[in-house]
């Protein structure tokens, strides 16, 4: 592969950066002043999905065990009515 058809992000213009997989030019842009265009390369778009994925999971996880002590909490105060 010559260097304009490597997977990668390619400057495009206007502030603009362009992902070009093997396939060719696909719709993921980036702003050249976005967090994630500092880092050189930026992260590919399946690194990026993966990330906030685990975002996503983290957070969940977070709230998860709040929600479980809530239940618990449910589930024995029911249970001190019921033998009352």
């Amino acid at each position: 592969m010559g260097s304009h058809t490597e997977p990668g992000w390619y400057y495009v213009g206007k502030g603009q950066l362009r992902y070009r997989d093997e396939a060719g030019w696909t719709a993921y842009e980036m702003d050249t002043r976005d967090v994630r265009a500092s880092q050189w390369p930026p992260p590919t778009p399946s690194e990026m999905v993966r990330e906030l994925r685990t975002a996503g999971a983290d957070q969940t996880m977070r709230k998860f065990p709040s929600a479980l002590r809530r239940l618990r909490r449910a589930n024995r105060s029911a249970g001190r009515h019921r033998s009352a």
